[in-house]
């Protein structure tokens, strides 16, 4: 028998399998809206001239070379603390930098999986791929709350409270905070109150996943459900990231962060978590948490990093736009429900054969639901992915 006969063997991802697809498909005319990156007119950095601004200044000045403590560099900690959470009282968090926002999600589900009172994890039914796979790892037992209603196209604001009002004590909820992945539609504000006051009834853990911070509505609205849970004194964990706020994507940047009312679980926290980094990767990386850093806390390019994210916000919406306002045009079905949701994303809700109908008969590359980037869509190819939608929607769905 071979060593690793029993070592299980897994499918790929399933977006990162479509993106090599793509690579591989021979056709010119091909479409890619796939992954959840922002590479208008391949512009560098994402269009981020203060980006570019604190690179420069990093390789000009950059003389240590010394590894970062565990945790990480303490300035970064309290800038992201100070983005991610707003005011909060020093005493009330503790943080450390992750390897992006998968590796702060992954460091906040293991400190909720060796908790001794652990117990389920509460996800949308639709959500980020990887989610799943991220707890799961941990051993953790996962639960689905209601999210999106395919054919309403409308949040089930009602079935998820209801999930949550039932939830036992001590569960872990995750929420995307805004930009909800795939679908792009968020909580209103107006339901939060309610929704944190269940959170607090029920002595849950809400878990934000914070990725599109400012794309939806701007910093300070998009940050609000945290902002509300620190009011109301909920312990509050916390994953954000540089990769898709300063298109970092490939330095890795990320943040964890617990908020709660004891110090002494807090500093437990803390020690967990520093032990767990020391055996997994012992330090992290310096260059794209110092260019972080750089940006926010230096407040001439803090300016300039906020007027470029509103930027691309106000891109994004106008893209959303001439979406809908083309698809008027073509479909005998009205997508204007794609107007309201927000960040990256458009999402139609198409079944995996409508969705394959896009990619084998047309080159339109989307994720299986038809979750499409809205960055991938120019006024050079509008007209073929309109059409395209056009024609998937009419395309028959799945029976099952």
């Amino acid at each position: 028998m071979s060593l690793f006969e029993q070592l299980p063997s897994f499918s790929p991802d399933s977006i990162l399998g479509l993106a090599q697809a793509f690579q591989e498909d021979p056709r010119e005319d091909k479409i890619n809206l796939l992954l959840g990156t922002y590479e208008r007119e391949k512009k560098r950095y994402g269009g981020f001239s203060s980006v570019r601004k604190a690179q420069s200044v990093f390789f000009d000045d950059e003389k240590d070379k010394n590894y970062l403590p565990i945790k990480g560099s303490s300035t970064f900690l309290e800038e992201m603390a100070a983005l991610c959470f707003g005011e909060v009282d020093a005493s009330r968090w503790v943080g450390v930098q992750a390897i992006g926002g998968t590796g702060a999600l992954h460091l906040g589900a293991s400190v909720y999986a060796n908790a001794s009172l652990a117990g389920k994890v509460y996800i949308p039914s639709q959500t980020w791929g990887n989610h799943s796979r991220i707890f799961a790892h941990q051993g953790l037992a996962l639960e689905y709350y209601p999210y999106y209603d395919q054919e309403t196209k409308e949040l089930d604001l009602q079935g998820l409270k209801a999930i949550l009002r039932s939830a036992p004590e001590t569960s872990l909820v995750l929420l995307h905070c805004c930009c909800h992945n795939p679908t792009g539609k968020d909580i209103p504000l107006s339901e939060w109150p309610e929704i944190i006051t269940i959170i607090k009834e029920r002595d849950l853990i809400p878990f934000f996943d914070m990725a599109y911070l400012g794309f939806a509505s701007g910093i300070e609205e998009d940050r609000r459900p945290v902002r509300l849970c620190i009011e109301a004194g909920v312990t509050t964990f916390v994953a954000g990231g540089a990769s898709k706020i300063f298109s970092l994507y490939g330095s890795r940047v990320g943040f964890f962060g617990a908020i709660h009312q004891d110090k002494l679980d807090l500093n437990r926290i803390l020690s967990f978590l520093e032990e767990q980094i020391r055996g997994e990767y012992s330090s992290p990386a310096r260059e794209g948490v110092a260019i972080v850093t750089s940006i926010l806390s230096n407040p001439y390019l803090r300016q300039e990093w906020e007027l470029e994210l509103n930027g691309i916000r106000q891109s994004l919406e106008e893209i959303r736009s001439s979406f809908v306002i083309a698809m008027r045009n073509v479909a005998g079905h009205s997508f204007d429900f794609i107007a309201s949701q927000k960040g990256f994303f458009g999402y139609p809700g198409f079944s995996k054969e409508q969705a394959l109908f896009l990619r084998e008969e047309l080159g339109i590359y989307t994720t299986a639901g038809g979750r499409f980037n809205l960055n991938g869509i120019t006024d050079k190819n509008i007209n073929r992915v309109t059409h395209g939608f056009a024609q998937a929607y009419e395309y028959p769905r799945s029976v099952s």
